[in-house]
């Protein structure tokens, strides 16, 4: 076994290789710089927004479609914003030197929909390792505070699972570029996707692995600071005091159900729900297939969040 053997260039490049649709708008980030951001408003004045928190394996593909159009009908605008080094974004692929610097991004993609949207009620949406992103923003978030945080399948405690889990020899050459290269793009983060049990979750993964955006190899040291913020997302719940709605695909066989129950129960909110979302995966489709539950819980929060009452405030 060749400890150093990977399939990527060792240097991470930093732009993308397909270009941004032209009419792209561009935010400027903390440090300098400028990355991709995406609104999408209902046709009539939004009564709220929701941000979604991005993890780095962005697709050009549209964001959980089904979802994005009954927010729309809500009247509830979206936004979504590629950190540096993802999707869209210029910066280093697969490797910062800084991970704080993602997490700054998405904060800067935050606080542009609040400034867009004044005083109407804006929620946070994360998906996996988005959810353990979005727990990081809620427990840093200043006020005007958020008014409901959403968590999908947050990548917390994990399972091994066929087709998403490293092999030993993957985790020995891995801790070798750990101590050796810790900047080397190392770690494929989409290798086999045929071997994925759960029917959506392996087409999706293998559209992923076809589609050019989606930022596949990383770092050794890009993924121990992306597990770090993993690990906090108990922490991180503690310091929650918004509503949250919490929702487990019954079929995710990456999660960890009793995760999922650790952080729910360190929600420092008392207007906290959880789902079990039938049938899905770790995919969107644990998104897609709870669409009608997700909307009203919104519309919920919006009306308490319009006349808040006692039991609701910090």
């Amino acid at each position: 076994m060749r400890l150093f053997d990977s399939p990527a260039s060792s240097r991470a490049v930093a732009k993308p290789p397909i270009a941004p649709p032209p009419d792209a708008e561009w935010l400027p980030t903390v440090g300098g710089g400028s990355i991709y951001s995406f609104t999408a408003f209902p046709e009539r004045d939004p009564l709220a927004g929701v941000f979604f928190a991005l993890g780095p394996e962005i697709s050009a593909r549209p964001l959980y479609p089904s979802l994005a159009e009954a927010l729309r009908t809500a009247r509830i605008a979206t936004s979504l914003v590629h950190p540096r080094g993802t999707g869209y974004s210029l910066g280093p692929r697969g490797d910062l030197e800084d991970y704080q610097s993602l997490v700054s991004d998405l904060r800067t993609g935050l606080e542009h929909l609040r400034g867009r949207l004044a005083s109407k009620p804006i929620f946070l949406f994360g998906h996996s390792v988005g959810a353990a992103l979005a727990l990081e923003l809620a427990a840093l978030a200043d006020r005007p505070k958020l008014a409901g945080l959403v968590l999908v399948n947050p990548a917390y405690r994990l399972r091994s699972v066929q087709g998403m889990t490293p092999s030993l020899g993957d985790y020995l050459r891995f801790g070798a570029n750990m101590v050796f290269r810790p900047a080397a793009l190392t770690v494929d983060m989409n290798s086999r996707p045929s071997a994925i049990v759960h029917a959506g979750d392996r087409a999706e993964a293998e559209a992923m692995q076809a589609d050019p955006l989606v930022v596949r190899y990383f770092s050794m040291r890009f993924l121990r600071a992306q597990r770090d913020i993993m690990n906090r997302c108990v922490e991180n719940a503690a310091k929650t005091a918004m509503p949250v709605l919490l929702i487990q695909g019954a079929s995710d066989g990456l999660v960890d159900p009793t995760g999922n129950a650790e952080i729910f129960a360190a929600l420092g909110s008392r207007d906290k729900v959880e789902l079990i979302a039938p049938g899905a995966g770790h995919g969107s489709s644990a998104v897609e297939t709870m669409v009608g539950p997700v909307v009203d819980w919104l519309l919920a929060r919006m009306r308490s969040a319009a006349t808040p009452g006692p039991e609701l405030e910090a």
